[in-house]
C-alpha cells in the first residue's frame, strides 16, 4: 500500500468518526447540539461509508426506522429547510410530518409552527386532512386545525373544603396549572368549576401525576395539600 493510499484511507476512517461522532451527540442527548440538517448530511455520509441506515443504527444502538427520520429533512422545501437550519424550527416529530405534505404545502404549515400558531400535534392533524382532503388550500386546512384546537375546554368541578375565597382558590390552582391555561374559574358556595385550554388539562395531569392520585381526585389532592404546606 503507498503513503497515498494510507493517507486516503485515514481521511475516510477520520470522517466515518466525526459522522459518528455527530450521530451519538444527536441521538443520546436530550439537548441536540446540531441542526437536523446537519445531522443530515453527517448521516448521509456514514450511511455511504457503512453502506446502510441498518448498519449504521446497530453502531449507535438505536432503531433503523427512527435513525431514517433524520435523513427525512432532504424532503422538504428548500425554505422549510432554511427553518432547521436556522433551528426555528427543531423537533424530528415536526419534520417526519412535514416531510408528508406536498412541497407547496410545507412552506405554510412549516411558518405557522415556527410562529407559535401551531404546535407540532396541530402538524399532524393538518396532514390527516391533506390526506382525505386533496382539493382545499392548506391555508384553510390550518385555519381548521386552528379553530378545532381553540374551540376545545376541558371542564373540571371539585368540591372546596374550607375557605371558598375565589381568589385563595385560584393562587392554589395556579401552583400547578399556569393561569394563562386557565379559561375561568368558578366558585359557587363549597362547588368549584375550573374551565381549562388542552394545554391546562395537560399540567392538570402531570400535577394528579407528581401527587400520586388520579384525575379524578386531583383537584381534592391540590387543595389538601396546599393547607397542609
Amino acid at each position: 500500500m503507498t503513503k497515498r493510499t494510507t493517507s486516503a484511507t485515514t481521511e475516510e476512517d477520520n470522517e466515518l468518526k466525526e459522522a459518528l461522532a455527530v450521530l451519538i451527540s444527536s441521538t443520546r442527548n436530550k439537548k441536540r447540539p446540531f441542526s437536523l440538517t446537519y445531522v443530515a448530511k453527517w448521516l448521509e455520509i456514514a450511511v455511504t461509508k457503512l453502506g446502510s441506515y441498518s448498519v449504521v443504527a446497530h453502531r449507535l444502538g438505536i432503531s433503523p426506522k427512527m435513525l431514517r427520520q433524520f435523513s427525512y429533512v432532504r424532503r422538504l422545501s428548500k425554505p422549510v429547510q432554511k427553518l432547521f437550519e436556522l433551528r426555528e424550527l427543531d423537533s424530528v416529530d415536526a419534520l417526519a410530518h412535514l416531510a408528508m405534505l406536498r412541497s407547496t404545502d410545507q412552506r405554510p404549515v412549516a411558518q405557522a409552527l415556527a410562529s407559535g400558531q401551531i404546535d407540532t400535534i396541530d402538524v399532524r392533524a393538518v396532514v390527516e386532512l391533506r390526506e382525505s382532503d386533496q382539493v382545499r388550500p392548506i391555508s384553510e386546512l390550518i385555519d381548521q386545525v386552528k379553530a378545532s384546537k381553540t374551540s376545545k375546554e376541558y371542564v373540571v368541578e371539585f368540591i372546596i373544603r374550607g375557605s371558598c375565597d375565589p381568589d385563595a382558590v385560584r393562587a392554589i390552582i395556579t401552583r400547578y396549572i399556569p393561569k394563562e391555561e386557565i379559561v375561568r374559574l368558578e366558585v359557587n358556595g363549597a362547588v368549584g368549576r375550573l374551565v381549562l385550554t388542552p394545554k391546562g388539562r395537560e399540567s392538570l395531569g402531570k400535577a394528579a401525576k407528581k401527587l400520586g392520585t388520579s384525575l379524578r381526585s386531583v383537584m381534592a389532592a391540590i387543595l389538601q395539600g396546599a393547607r397542609r404546606s
